[in-house]
C-alpha cells in the first residue's frame, strides 16, 4: 500500500475469524471467487502482502466484520480516508529505522 521496501505480512481481505460466515456460502459484494461456494483454501489465500505498519492501520479502521463486508479489496481499502492519510504519510518515511551507532 505504501510502496516502501519492507518485510511484508499477509493480510486476509476476509479476516480469518469471519471465515465460518462465508464457507460454502455467498461471498461479500465485490469479491470474485473461482467457484460459487468459497472454500477454506480460497479464504486462506484471498489477501495481500503489506508491511506491518500498513497492516496495523487497516485493522484500526474497522472491526473484522466490517473489513470483510466493506473493505475486502485493495481498491476499497485505499478509498478509506484514514488509509489514504496513512499511505500519504508512510510514503514519506524511511522504510527502516536507523540504529544509533
Amino acid at each position: 500500500m505504501c510502496c516502501r521496501s519492507m518485510l511484508l505480512t499477509f493480510h486476509h481481505l476476509i479476516p480469518k475469524d469471519v471465515h465460518p460466515t462465508y464457507l460454502g456460502k455467498r461471498l461479500p459484494r465485490g469479491v470474485e471467487a473461482p467457484c460459487a461456494c468459497p472454500t477454506r483454501a480460497f479464504l486462506n489465500t484471498y489477501g495481500l502482502m503489506i508491511c506491518r505498519p500498513c497492516h496495523n492501520t487497516v485493522h484500526k479502521i474497522a472491526d473484522n466484520g466490517v473489513l470483510a463486508t466493506e473493505y475486502n479489496t485493495l481498491a476499497k481499502l485505499m478509498e478509506h480516508p484514514n488509509v489514504q492519510s496513512w499511505v500519504e504519510y508512510a510514503k514519506k518515511q524511511r522504510a527502516t529505522k536507523r540504529s544509533g551507532r
